[in-house]
């Protein structure tokens, strides 16, 4: 089990990951509406903080990467999907809260 996300440094470098990742998955499975939500969201997540942007409240709000995956993808026995998701949680739980680090 990863640790809680605990900079913005290391958000961005996780953010930037599971993009690709999520692209990834999206491209092998390009019908799937849960895939193709993550990476919109990832992709949003990205753009609302770029250039040391602070997301509003309803930005961080909107975003349910960790939702989706609950919903979605677990469980499941994939240990590269498992990281994958495990990610999505924390991604989303650093962007909701925003912390000022």
């Amino acid at each position: 089990m990863n640790r809680p996300i605990d900079s913005r440094k290391e958000f961005f470098e996780i953010l930037a990951r599971t993009k690709v990742e999520a692209a990834a998955f999206f491209q092998r499975a390009p019908r799937s509406v849960t895939y193709e939500s993550i990476a919109t969201q990832l992709a949003a997540m990205q753009s609302m903080t770029a250039d040391g942007r602070t997301p509003t409240e309803d930005e961080r709000d909107s975003i349910t990467i960790g939702l989706l995956a609950i919903r979605e993808l677990e469980p499941t026995d994939d240990p590269v999907l498992a990281d994958f998701i495990e990610r999505l949680h924390e991604l989303n739980g650093y962007f909701t809260a925003w912390p000022p680090n």
